[in-house]
């Protein structure tokens, strides 16, 4: 897939700016009362990652992946060479939940915004972390059945993996996120021959 030129580059981000502001306001709309934290980073990644619910620290610092998993997280990339601003990173669930666990017709009215998000960044592959993102995308299959390899998802490419938080809840998960990590980074190397179906 041929790389885009600098000035198409900055007409495309510029126009996902735009895109990405409508959207928040849909969102801001839907959810009226709720303090919302909508997705960040690099709006032109070839790499999308989707985490699950906001948490109370996210929403106070309106930023995704914070306090102790937000730690696990950033030292997980660190030790594979990765930076978050290889990703565009947003949350199933952009609002801080009650209960910490959404129910299946909440994780509905927010995956309508997410598909939407999605089709304006357009990665090349996204990763989800957890369960709940799963759910977000539409994918039924359990997390344990897919987890850690590239599975084709519609139109989209996809790698799953645990969640930080689950990481905290289940230190045994830790060895499992990081070699999940491992072959996410070999993935990304080859990332030019992950073609996008149209």
């Amino acid at each position: 897939m041929p790389k885009k030129q600098p000035q198409l580059r900055k007409k495309v981000a510029s126009g996902k700016v735009v895109q990405l502001a409508q959207l928040a306001k849909d969102v801001t709309k839907k959810f009226k009362g709720r303090k919302l934290v909508f997705g960040q980073g690099n709006n032109n990644a070839e790499l999308m990652i989707i985490g699950e619910v906001t948490e109370p620290e996210e929403e106070i610092k309106s930023k995704i992946l914070l306090g102790a998993s937000g730690k696990i997280f950033d030292q997980i990339l660190k030790d594979h060479q990765l930076r978050r601003g290889n990703f565009y990173i947003t949350n199933a669930v952009k609002f801080c939940h009650e209960n910490k666990i959404p129910s299946p017709k909440e994780i509905k009215q927010c995956s309508v915004f997410l598909k939407q998000e999605i089709k304006i960044i357009e990665p090349k592959l996204i990763i989800a972390l957890g369960s709940i993102a799963l759910r977000g995308l539409g994918v039924k299959l359990p997390l344990a059945n897919i987890r850690g390899r590239l599975i084709r998802f519609g139109d989209i490419n996809l790698f799953a993996t645990h969640h930080p938080s689950e990481v905290i809840r289940d230190p045994s998960l830790h060895m499992e996120i990081r070699s999940d990590f491992q072959k996410l980074k070999d993935l990304i190397q080859n990332l030019s021959s992950l073609v996008q179906e149209v």
